[in-house]
């Protein structure tokens, strides 16, 4: 995302919410708007873009910085519909959350400010920890569980949250430990985690590098399928293996011994 682009879709938030306290529809057509424009900026940076420039990821926090000032606006402009409106009560609370977002502005800026110019150590040294706690866990196998349960401890501290407690306790419910394990580890151990032609075609849209769909059809007794497979076959790919009529004119086929010809590998992005 380039400065413009960031600037452009951070002013269009910020309207919104300075206008959503005086016109709250402008929230639905906001919302519509950055719909439509994910989707486009989606499309864009995955298969239309392609920037040499490196942000290092410091964009979006200062998007996010920035998005406040639709807030500073909208206090502010409330505070004054209030002071004409001579409403001491809602002027007092408005003057209050000012002061508590330009607290809240100064605390994101000391908890974010540490982590956008520096490499965060501690991460890495807990990597190394989880690292030397699985390779101790698989070496101490034979010799007792007592090591295994130390580490399945610490990998899985504890269970699986609702959303009220992920959303009200991440520093315990979505820390390292935890997020970690939703990476494949097989995967991200691998030294080549993809064939060639995957790696070189991951960034051109569907339309470019999608093969035809093979056809697949039932094989019958009668031998239509082996003459449809004969006469397609010379248009779009088309075959009959691994699928036939049972008594009851029913599709069957080998659900659990075999895979069937449309099977591909999943990939991991």
């Amino acid at each position: 995302m380039s400065i413009l682009e960031s600037l452009f879709y951070a002013n269009l938030i910020i309207l919104g919410l300075v206008y959503s306290c005086i016109a709250p529809l402008v929230l639905g057509f906001a919302t519509i708007g950055m719909s439509l424009f994910y989707l486009a900026f989606r499309y864009n940076i995955l298969f239309v873009t392609d920037s040499q420039i490196d942000t290092k990821g410091l964009i979006y926090p200062r998007a996010l910085q920035q998005l406040l000032t639709g807030i500073y606006l909208a206090e502010i402009l409330l505070i004054g519909l209030f002071s004409i409106a001579a409403t001491p009560g809602p002027l007092i609370l408005m003057v209050a959350f000012l002061i508590f977002t330009a607290l809240f502005h100064l605390s994101l800026n000391a908890a974010l400010d540490p982590l956008l110019y520096n490499l965060p150590k501690s991460l890495e040294a807990e990597e190394e920890s989880l690292r030397g706690l699985m390779e101790q866990g698989v070496d101490s196998h034979e010799a007792g569980e007592e090591k295994n349960g130390t580490l399945a401890t610490h990998t899985a501290p504890h269970k699986k949250p609702n959303f009220l407690s992920k959303f009200m306790k991440p520093h315990i419910y979505s820390d390292y430990a935890t997020l970690r394990q939703l990476v494949p580890h097989a995967l991200a151990d691998a030294d080549n985690l993809y064939e060639e032609a995957v790696a070189e075609n991951a960034y051109f849209p569907p339309s470019v590098v999608s093969e035809t769909p093979l056809l697949w059809i039932p094989r019958d007794s009668a031998g239509i399928s082996a003459q449809e497979v004969a006469h397609t076959s010379k248009v779009i790919p088309i075959t009959d293996e691994g699928c036939s009529f049972d008594e009851k004119n029913k599709l069957v086929w080998d659900a659990e011994g075999a895979r069937p010809p449309l099977w591909k590998e999943k990939i991991y992005y």
